[in-house]
């Protein structure tokens, strides 16, 4: 595990979450920790670094991860179209035709794939469950629309968790396991992460009893019903996670970058980071920072978070929080307390 120093946080962003982690890693490998407020304000639980916080949207970066290690193996191929490898529903163009959609596009939002209005959240821990085809034939209130092919694919960017969604569908068919064991058993185990999960119904039970999860609070500072959501899109959105923990996964990307991972090939990693044509700002489950940086969002009724990773130097910083303060990270102050220990 990464060890370091614990730092006082003097901002004013701390004041629009209930509860605030950070963790930075320094280009001499030193890392330091910040963490305030509250897991939990009603019961007076505060945050510690061993808090687990919703990752919200870092999850397409693990998804992501896991895609292109399946492509290492030669399970897949991303330049494949996705169809090749579904089975049990396949992603169609809104004629009905089997869409020629590479998995590489469905990874950089550029497949054509447009999310539901409102589309995504609201989904309550007593509420009945919503298996993922239910999520990509739009049937539910979670996600409204269907996950088609609607825009011809690579002509245009659309932020999508449907199209996640459809990777998440991808890897538990051509693995046959669920996708949150895919994740343990690419990663989460040989990086030695107890503290990191996707929130399956049997993973939040179990972490729920044996470790602190930050409850979530809404842009009103009110607890969401019975602490926080239930995410059956998983690969779009259902990580949790310490940023000690997440700087350990983007450590091993650096790593790989370098040529120095046992788990993830050098020529993955500069995959990863090659943008996307037409479309500069895009890799692929990243989006591109400065020179050699790589950023990766999350944002949630129950959190709000940020990572960036300088794949060269080695400088990581990442920032957690347990509510959705209703702007964006920009104005929220997590990406200036991201820049601020990006030295």
């Amino acid at each position: 595990m990464l060890k370091g120093e614990r730092l006082s946080l003097h901002d004013s962003t701390k004041g629009r979450f209930q509860g605030i982690s950070c963790a930075y890693l320094n280009s001499y490998y030193k890392i330091m920790t910040v963490y305030e407020g509250f897991a939990d304000r009603e019961c007076g639980i505060p945050v510690d670094e061993n808090t687990l916080f919703p990752a919200c949207s870092i999850s397409k970066f693990i998804t992501a991860l896991c895609v292109m290690k399946a492509n290492e193996k030669e399970i897949i191929n991303i330049d494949a179209p996705i169809n090749h490898y579904l089975n049990h529903w396949k992603l169609c163009t809104v004629n009905g035709n089997e869409s020629d959609a590479s998995i590489r596009m469905v990874l950089c939002h550029v497949a054509g794939i447009v999310d539901g209005e409102d589309a995504f959240y609201g989904l309550r821990r007593p509420d009945p469950a919503i298996s993922l085809i239910d999520i990509l034939e739009g049937i539910t209130f979670y996600n409204n629309r269907p996950a088609r092919v609607e825009k011809a694919p690579g002509t245009e960017f659309e932020y999508s968790d449907a199209g996640y969604c459809v990777l998440q569908l991808l890897l538990e068919e051509i693995t046959e396991k669920p996708f949150e064991d895919i994740a343990k058993e690419y990663f989460f185990d040989p990086l030695g992460l107890k503290e990191t999960f996707f929130a399956s119904q049997e993973n939040v039970a179990f972490y729920e009893k044996n470790y602190v999860m930050a409850t979530g609070y809404d842009e009103n500072g009110l607890p969401i019903p019975q602490k926080y959501p239930q995410v059956p899109d998983l690969a779009a959105s259902g990580l949790w996670s310490t940023p000690k923990e997440l700087l350990i996964i983007a450590k091993e990307f650096v790593n790989a970058s370098n040529g120095n991972s046992s788990l993830l090939k050098n020529k993955t990693a500069h995959e990863m980071v090659k943008p996307v044509e037409r479309f500069p700002w895009i890799g692929i489950g990243l989006f591109m920072g400065g020179e050699n940086e790589v950023i990766s969002r999350g944002w949630g009724e129950n959190g709000q978070s940020m990572l960036k990773i300088n794949y060269r130097t080695g400088e990581i910083a990442a920032v957690m929080t347990n509510q959705n303060p209703g702007v964006d990270q920009t104005e929220s102050g997590l990406e200036g307390l991201v820049n601020n220990k990006f030295l």
